[in-house]
């Protein structure tokens, strides 16, 4: 098979020479700009002139800065409370700078709230021929400690033909991810050619500890264990980027090459495993790996002019990704490569102001290839069957219009059709087969609606429905319904906004594959039967309500109200298996659903000239619940009592949380250069389901500033 996309491990030369050549050739064919000669009859007072064009033009400066200390503590677990926040107390601080001058202007603007919560922008300009950017940011994200079960289950003793249980939890630890971005970007345009070079370099790197959770399981036999254990992260992807683009006439050309290299610095988890069914050998193992990788890719676009009533554009890109996995126990995975290809070709009008026309195509393509036979070394048959991968293509046609017959009135409506072709697929599972449709087309439809009936009053209101021939996954809809309605209203002193969403959603053909037993035995290969198609019905229902008003000269006042409600109806299979038992794969029909109300109270009171005051509560409460309908799906043979039904499920799913917050801030101006700011904030999470208590804490942070500009 002939693979074009070795093209990518080079820059095309010809492509660069083009688009230089072409830029050259327009920046000849403009008319060379004569000087002017100074009018000396312009007054002295209304602007100094040197040397022809040159006039003194006074520099616009503003800086200052601000210093303080964040005060962090908190009551049990806060990581819940306060998910994106670094729970220790730390130093602060920032600062910024604008300069505007004649030949250029720079920005700079940094913030420091803890090690591991920070941003950092800065941008300068030369004339426009020079731009740079630079950024920095990073956040803190905590992360739960899941709790495993205890005791073992079943309890001993137990029948040999039954499985058991162990669980191997890790030690208490308080487990978080700080996320950091690095960002340079600089752009460089010919001073009299219409030719523009970007250059750029993007990385990203996450550092911390996380809950692995894993298992060394075979079901029936050595009893199966369930481990939970701290890893250490440090992960890290780094992107550059090299693009030009060419004004060439009536047209614009644009190429763009990008390089992104993934990297797990840390080294991959072991763990001993027991031998298993004369299959698996006993010894140390490696196991969830992040494998490296590295992606390739150039595309190059093409557009008209912007501004006329016809607009073209035009598309291609082809990406590669290849696998550069570090396994030491496994061969075959390495190098192995996705291609991507993708294209696009969009075509716009618009006759006049009132209607305008938009037709879309896309088109993506998945290939994958240079895959070996995968072996590893921790098997007694160390040449393992894996199946192919899912070759893909995928095309999608969207046309859209706008249509505006009154000033007041406009409507907007799509088209969406979507067509979708696999390869390595079958209706049931096998060795080297997917159990996937082969084709999937979805069609889609919306209608938008906006109208200003008043000043200061706006309405929106969209419908769409949406149809799927070969829905694709069990969650997927096979047809769907969802409407929207937005309205506000904004006065001198007084403002409201409501929003009400609604979706339906629902599939007759999930398909279900089971594995067949033969005498109570597993076959090799595996056997799987089809079984009946299961259905699943979605509801989701959002609202929000928003009001706002100034009772006073100097007071705001502000108050919103939500509403989330969901809803999924599904038969649900609580084992795979087929084992000529009466209801096989152990069939019942279930229900999950979660509501959440959300309050919320703002208030702002310029107290005096110098003195700002503001405050902030806001609770959310939600319920959830997983709860399938009374079922037995077996029973003792000696006492008849049920050893498998759904009695239970409800009670150690059901969720009912409320999360409160609360923030108080002020602000006092000294003088119009120094002021000082003081805030203090409370965040609650409280779980009332003793089974999910651990997670409850309190978190109360104290802020102290003193800012300063000139």
């Amino acid at each position: 098979m002939i693979r074009p996309l070795y093209l990518a491990h080079c820059v095309p030369p010809l492509l660069l020479l083009l688009l230089l050549t072409a830029a050259s050739a327009a920046a000849e064919e403009e008319p060379k700009e004569t000087p002017q000669n100074p009018d000396a009859s312009v007054p002295a007072g209304e602007g100094a002139v040197y040397g022809g064009d040159e006039r003194v033009v006074e520099t616009l400066e503003q800086k200052g800065g601000n210093l303080g200390y964040s005060l962090v503590s908190n009551d049990g677990y806060g990581g819940r409370a306060s998910g994106y926040g670094f729970l220790h107390s730390s130093r602060s601080g920032g600062l910024f700078y604008r300069a505007l001058a004649k030949d250029g202007n720079s920005e700079l603007e940094g913030n420091f709230l803890n090690e591991n919560d920070y941003h950092g922008d800065l941008l300068l300009d030369y004339k426009g021929d020079y731009r740079l950017h630079l950024r920095t940011e990073s956040l803190f994200h905590n992360l739960d400690r899941e709790l495993l079960f205890a005791p073992d289950f079943p309890p001993a003793p137990a029948p040999a033909t039954t499985a058991t249980y162990h669980a191997d939890p890790d030690p208490p630890e308080n487990y978080g991810v700080a996320v950091t971005q690095d960002l340079a970007e600089f752009r460089y345009r010919l001073h009299n050619f219409p030719l523009h070079v970007n250059l750029g370099y993007w990385r990203l790197v996450r550092e911390g500890t996380v809950q692995q959770r894993f298992a060394d399981t075979s079901f029936e036999g050595t009893q199966n264990t369930l481990f939970a254990r701290s890893r250490g992260v440090d992960r890290q992807i780094q992107e550059g980027r090299l693009g030009v683009d060419a004004h060439l006439g009536w047209v614009d050309l644009i190429y763009d090459f990008r390089i992104r290299v993934f990297e797990d610095r840390r080294a991959t988890p072991l763990e001993h495993y027991v031998a298993r069914n004369n299959e698996l050998l006993d010894g140390v193992q490696q196991h969830n790996e992040d494998p490296d990788s590295r992606f390739i890719s150039h595309t190059v676009k093409l557009h008209t002019s912007l501004a006329g009533g016809i607009v073209g554009s035009g598309s291609y890109s082809i990406g590669q990704r290849e696998n550069l996995s570090r396994l030491t126990d496994t061969s075959g995975v390495k190098h192995a490569e996705v291609v991507l290809q993708n294209a696009a070709g969009d075509f716009v009008y618009t006759p006049c102001k009132e209607f305008s026309l938009a037709l879309k195509y896309r088109r993506q393509e998945i290939d994958n290839g240079n895959r070996g036979v995968v072996s590893n070394i921790n098997f007694a048959n160390q040449v393992q069957p894996v199946k192919p991968p899912v070759d893909s293509t995928k095309d999608v046609a969207l046309a859209t219009f706008s249509f505006k017959p009154l000033r007041e009135l406009s409507l907007t409506g799509e088209y969406r059709g979507e067509y979708l072709r696999r390869t390595n697929v079958s209706d049931l599972p096998t060795a080297s087969t997917w159990a996937l449709p082969e084709n999937s087309s979805t069609q889609k439809g919306s209608l938008a609606l906006l109208y200003h009936p008043a000043k200061g009053v706006r309405v929106t209101a969209k419908y769409s429905y949406a149809a799927t021939d070969h829905p694709s996954y069990g969650d997927s809809f096979q047809q769907k319904h969802e409407g929207q309605f937005l309205t506000t209203y904004t006065g001198k002193k007084f403002g409201v906004t409501a929003n009400l969403t609604a979706r339906r959603e629902w599939n007759d053909q999930v398909e279900h594959s089971l594995v067949q037993l033969v005498n109570l035995q597993f076959t090799d290969p595996i056997r799987y039967a089809a079984s009946s198609p299961l259905s699943r019905d979605r509801a989701t229902q959002n609202a929000n309500l928003g009001v706002w008003f100034v009772p006073l000269e100097r007071m705001t006042l502000a108050a919103n109200y939500a509403y989330l409600h969901s809803r999924v109806d599904q038969g649900v299979l609580f084992t795979g298996v087929d084992a000529g038992q009466a209801n096989p794969g152990s069939f019942a029909a279930s229900n999950f659903a979660t509501r959440s109300q959300v309050y919320g109270v703002n208030a702002s009171y310029a107290a005096l000239e110098q003195l700002d005051l503001s405050l902030m509560l806001q609770q959310i409460r939600s319920s959830s619940a997983f709860a399938p309908e009374p079922s037995i799906f077996s029973v003792d043979s000696i006492t008849g009592a049920p050893t498998a039904s759904t009695a239970g499920i409800r009670e150690i799913t059901e969720q009912d949380t409320v999360i409160s917050s609360a923030s108080v801030r002020g602000e006092y101006r000294f003088t119009s250069q120094l002021s000082c700011s003081l805030e203090y904030t409370w965040k609650d999470y409280n779980e009332k389901n003793p089974a999910y208590s651990a997670y409850n804490g309190t978190v109360h942070a104290v802020v102290a500033y003193l800012m300063a500009k000139w």
